[in-house]
């Protein structure tokens, strides 16, 4: 005979099944403004690398369905996937995480359908908050996808930046125009 449980007091707050509370959202002030900059970043650094490279160079906000191998799924990165000749190179993603909860559910799962459309991509992640330091939560979820070290660039493999504080705009772009000349020069 199963029992029936009881109701969540009402001055506690209630959570959903995936831990956000419930008539809350998961993103905060922090959050949004790295979300924010990485979307308008990248429009700049597209231009400025157009300019450059020419239009080979493209980006998009999610990849279509005809692009995923099954054609099953989504990824939609905060900084765009950015394709050259056709080919992805890049995803820029941004990530705020405190010392507790799991802000990097998506992060895997846009990493792996990334690296099934092109395994010599560069997955490229922002990370704030206080869960972004060594030690912290972040750290800890995604040591295993992050071998050779946090804070350093690793062509054609996952790369992320750590700072708890947040990033100014000139750090994200000089980071994103990194990232996508060695990726276009190769």
């Amino acid at each position: 005979m199963f029992r029936r449980r009881e109701a969540y007091p009402t001055t506690e707050p209630r959570m959903s099944r995936r831990g956000i509370q419930i008539g809350q959202v998961a993103t905060d002030e922090a959050a949004s403004k790295l979300d924010t900059q990485c979307k308008t970043i990248s429009c700049r650094v597209l231009l400025a690398l157009q300019a450059k490279y020419g239009k080979e160079l493209t980006l998009q906000k999610k990849l279509d369905k005809t692009q995923i191998p099954g054609g099953i799924g989504a990824c939609a990165p905060d900084g765009s996937l950015w394709f050259w000749k056709g080919t992805l190179i890049a995803a820029f993603e941004a990530k705020k995480q405190q010392n507790r909860g799991n802000a990097i559910e998506r992060w895997y799962k846009n990493n792996f359908v990334c690296r099934a459309v092109n395994p010599d991509m560069s997955y490229v992640t922002f990370a704030c908050g206080e869960g972004a330091v060594v030690g912290g939560v972040i750290h800890k979820a995604l040591a295993i996808a992050h071998i050779p070290g946090f804070d350093v660039y690793v062509p054609g493999r996952n790369s992320c930046w750590m700072k708890p504080e947040g990033f100014s705009d000139e750090e994200v772009e000089a980071i994103m125009m990194q990232v996508l000349t060695e990726r276009i020069c190769v």
